[in-house]
């Protein structure tokens, strides 16, 4: 069995995602989002690609219990009801709701992953429930960092070392480059995850539009243990 990490969406063979274990991180913030939506009692999250669709998909539906969320250039998107801040998406304010998310990067990657044969969604807040999940598929996993903007990101690297150590640690994986570079930049910051996750391109991002506090709750691992499953365009809690 092998790990293997891939920094961003360009460039992915398809047979690394087909039929394999995917873990798709977004750490600032979709992932981390959403699977705080669904520990708060969400039903389930529809990812979609753009506004217009989003909107489109919640008149189609006809269901009171859909809300919009999301964002563009890290900012909720006119009209929506929610952004893509971690903190909004309380159980007061998603629980027993539906969600259709749009953001830059994060619902992208989720849907370039549909053809795995699993595809959970990791942030550091729930990283070793998510190691758990996918060590026990017994197979290949791919992890896809999201990116920024089709660029290179620290935090979803580091998530992803943090991935790489957890699941090395619970079944017999052979580690391929990328997954071994993830690791190692793990190892280097693995003693202050957030002020690596303040010195990212996109951490500071947010820092600077108010959102430090948003950075600060992506980094702390473990503070849920929910694994956001997507399959058949919607995301929806693992059993």
């Amino acid at each position: 069995m092998e790990i293997d990490v891939f920094t961003g969406l360009n460039g992915i063979p398809d047979e690394v995602i087909n039929n394999k274990t995917i873990i798709v991180i977004d750490v600032l913030r979709a992932t981390t989002t959403i699977a705080v939506a669904l520990a708060s009692g969400c039903l389930e999250v529809i990812p979609v690609l753009t506004p217009e669709e989003a909107i489109e998909m919640r008149e189609r539906l006809g269901d009171e219990r859909v809300l919009l969320g999301g964002e563009r250039n890290a900012l909720k998107i006119p009209g929506f009801d929610l952004g893509n801040s971690p903190m909004e998406y309380t159980p007061e304010v998603v629980g027993g709701k539906r969600l259709i998310m749009t953001t830059t990067n994060g619902t992208r990657a989720i849907r370039r992953a549909a053809g795995g044969r699993q595809v959970f969604l990791g942030a550091l807040v729930n990283a070793p429930a998510v190691a758990g999940q996918a060590a026990a598929a017994e197979g290949d996993i791919t992890i896809i960092c999201a990116g920024t903007r089709d660029r290179f990101s620290l935090e979803d690297f580091l998530a992803a070392g943090f991935l790489v150590d957890r699941l090395a640690g619970q079944g017999q994986f052979i580690l391929r480059d990328g997954a071994l570079a993830a690791r190692d930049y793990y190892y280097l910051h693995r003693d202050n995850l957030l002020a690596a996750m303040k010195g990212s391109f996109h951490g500071r991002l947010l820092m600077d539009l108010g959102l430090e506090a948003d950075v600060e709750f992506c980094s702390r691992v473990g503070a849920i243990d929910v694994v956001p499953v997507y399959g058949g365009g919607i995301i929806k809690k693992a059993a």
